[in-house]
């Protein structure tokens, strides 16, 4: 018996293949290019599937699924724009440019302009434009975020977001029916869902696409983009921090934020103390006590900043999130004066390495420190031997953005 969810699987690694493509270092012309194939390949994945089933037991199962999972919203403008694209005209893409400023008690968003292909500006001139509006900032060093967004002209929808939540749609439908249907997978269909989970556009955070952190060093003229990486733990995996605390074997106590950050603070002691660093990590907790922990590599510290915008933005949105944890490795400098030059020059000056853990509920901001010798050394007579509350100074008002979120949820 042929397998019968082949034809489906091949459509939709064509589709996604086409996604692949799509760059903020092309122009227009080759990502609507990207946009047709992968709304007409994404269709195709019904059409093979309707034609493979035709003449077997599984119609019904099929219109079943359809309505449950392809009945909505996004799955319906996919739709349309599919027939447009064949039938009409290409996508009438057009791309914006953001600029996110990243100061200590917030950050200035600015929209620089939109391009379609009728005026489009290319990527390389683009940012040299924005790193000539830098250049001009009186500042020691200013860290700064380039965004490219991309829309449908004329509208605001989310063009990602939904092609994301067509893909799952089709993706939960075909495993839905891999379950009814009897019978083992093909070799062929093995290989092409292995194929399928090697491509990226669709399951990787689009800040790795769209966004690019940057630092400028005044003095230098020097500008520095940052390389990241990073693992999510989402929502939608719905991990309770009563379990997270279980784990880390923290005695209940009637406060699940205060357990919790217990339980973050031995997690990253403990894995510290075991190779010798750490990745700086965001645990996001809710008010029902699921929690997500964002855990990332970056080269620069603007993509920290960024983070927390983020965050503070979808607190400001209405996200139900009662409490932020950070923790990253940190510089304490002996002399004061060494913030009066940027990090490249401040990190050689004389200093303690430090582990600082920081909360913030709506109830403000706590920062907690311990030095990276205590940890590995057990040395006792260095600044910090032991987890210690201290005094909220200038060295981490980058979290405010997140104190100012969270106030305002009161």
């Amino acid at each position: 018996m042929d397998d019968l969810l082949l034809p489906a699987y091949q459509k939709l690694y064509e589709a996604l293949l086409s996604l692949e493509k799509f760059s903020k270092g092309q122009d227009l012309f080759e990502n609507i290019a990207c946009i047709d194939s992968f709304l007409s390949e994404f269709r195709n994945v019904t059409f093979v599937l309707q034609k493979s089933l035709a003449h077997t037991d599984y119609p019904k199962f099929y219109e079943n699924l359809r309505d449950k999972y392809l009945k909505n919203d996004d799955c319906s403008w996919l739709v349309e724009k599919r027939n447009e694209v064949l039938k009409e005209k290409p996508f009438s893409l057009e791309k914006s440019l953001i600029l996110t400023l990243y100061l200590p008690n917030g950050a200035g968003v600015f929209s620089i302009d939109t391009y379609t292909i009728d005026d489009e500006k290319d990527y390389s001139s683009l940012i040299e434009m924005i790193k000539r509006v830098i250049e001009t900032i009186p500042a020691i060093e200013v860290f700064f975020s380039v965004e490219f967004v991309y829309q449908e002209k004329g509208f605001k929808r989310n063009l990602f977001k939904t092609i994301d939540n067509g893909i799952d749609s089709v993706l939960l439908l075909l495993k839905d029916l891999d379950r009814i249907i009897s019978g083992e997978k093909s070799y062929a269909r093995g290989v092409v869902i292995k194929k399928i989970d090697k491509l990226h556009f669709h399951t990787a955070p689009k800040d790795f696409w769209f966004v690019d952190d940057y630092v400028y060093y005044c003095k230098d003229h020097v500008f520095e983009k940052g390389e990241r990486g990073e693992l999510i733990t989402p929502f939608e995996t719905a991990v309770p921090c009563s379990l997270f605390c279980d784990m880390l074997r923290i005695k209940k106590q009637g406060d699940f934020i205060e357990e919790t950050f217990e339980a973050f603070k031995k997690m990253h002691i403990l894995a510290f103390s075991k190779q010798k660093e750490i990745a700086p990590t965001f645990l996001i907790l809710n008010e029902d006590g699921i929690m997500s922990m964002v855990m990332y590599h970056a080269t620069i510290k603007t993509t920290t900043y960024r983070k927390i915008h983020e965050i503070a933005e979808e607190i400001k949105n209405g996200a139900p999130i009662v409490a932020v944890f950070h923790v990253i490795e940190m510089l304490c400098y002996s002399n004061p004066e060494a913030f009066n030059h940027d990090y490249s020059y401040r990190s050689k000056s004389e200093h303690t390495e430090l582990l600082s853990f920081n909360i913030v509920t709506k109830e403000g901001l706590s920062n907690y420190c311990i030095s990276s010798e205590a940890i590995n050394n057990d040395k006792k007579d260095c600044r910090f031997p032991t987890i210690t509350k201290v005094s909220i100074d200038s060295s981490i008002s980058y979290m405010n953005p997140l104190v100012k979120a969270l106030k305002k949820q009161v």
